[in-house]
């Protein structure tokens, strides 16, 4: 396929939350379902994985590299040793629900979502928890909250609501942490996929991972979908670039497929590398099927 080749031709139940590490030249994945924190080295082509409590909702790494962890309701943090110190737990947190997707800004503050494990309407929010410990709570009502990330200058933030299919934008102070001015980017078909993961290009263009669309959609600020990635999995989780923008890291899931399905998809669970500008220029522009 395009510009996009298996790298780790793992069997994740839930592959998600891809983080490149600088500080270690590695890239990052927890398998959420599978309870497994995963190290890949791309100059070896070797995955590290070291078992988990479940379920694992994400792994962030801080600018002085430490890594926290979203385990159930709860932030741990890894020393270098490897041992885990717990150092906060979710505001509404409660049997049933888990921390989903997050990502970090400049500031180490770390932005995370809470969701009801049976998915029930309206029942998630949106944190930020800030280096001293404290939790903002700083908007409810999602279903299903996942990828979230900063536009490149931290003015705005981008959150999905993935079984809405909604990507929605807030303007944000990069001083404050305060949120502002929600609005929805883009609306996406479910049955075209529901998105996922999402990171931001350095022209501003977001990337959604489509659950069960088998492709990375490429959408302006504007909202339009202008490149669809196609790939050779049917539900791809999340995305991250690698050191510099040329490589793309995909994980993605085994959950929920069929064995008739699992045996005509080899790579389901598997960890896939896109050439991203390669991909870009090769793919045609689909946006409107996805409305």
């Amino acid at each position: 396929m395009n510009g996009v080749s298996v790298i780790f031709a793992g069997q994740a139940i839930l592959g998600e939350s891809p983080v490149w590490s600088r500080s270690r030249a590695r890239l990052l994945w927890v398998d959420t379902m599978g309870a497994s924190l995963n190290f890949f080295d791309p100059a070896t082509g070797r995955n590290f994985s070291h078992p988990m409590p479940a379920p694992l909702g994400f792994i962030a790494e801080k600018s002085s590299g430490e890594l926290l962890l979203g385990i159930g309701c709860h932030v741990e943090q890894i020393d270098a040793a490897g041992n885990r110190h717990r150092i906060a737990t979710a505001p509404h947190a409660q049997e049933g629900f888990r921390l989903n997707d997050a990502c970090m800004d400049s500031a180490d503050r770390l932005w995370v979502g809470l969701i009801d494990e049976d998915l029930k309407n309206g029942t998630g929010y949106l944190y930020r928890l800030d280096p001293d410990g404290r939790w903002h709570t700083l908007d409810s009502g999602f279903t299903l909250i996942n990828g979230m990330r900063f536009s490149r200058d931290g003015k705005i933030l981008y959150v999905t609501d993935s079984r809405r299919g909604e990507i929605y934008r807030y303007e944000c102070d990069p001083t404050s942490g305060n949120l502002s001015h929600r609005r929805v980017v883009i609306s996406i078909d479910p049955g075209k996929g529901k998105p996922d993961g999402l990171i931001v290009d350095q022209n501003g263009f977001l990337l959604s991972t489509l659950f069960d669309g088998a492709a990375i959609a490429r959408i302006s600020p504007e909202g339009e979908i202008a490149q669809l990635i196609l790939l050779p999995v049917q539900r791809p989780t999340s995305c991250a670039f690698g050191h510099n923008e040329q490589s793309l890291y995909v994980t993605s899931a085994r959950l929920g497929l069929s064995e008739r399905l699992l045996k005509h998809m080899p790579f389901a669970g598997a960890l896939l590398k896109i050439d991203y500008q390669r991909a870009i220029q090769q793919q045609a522009v689909q946006g409107e099927n996805l409305r």
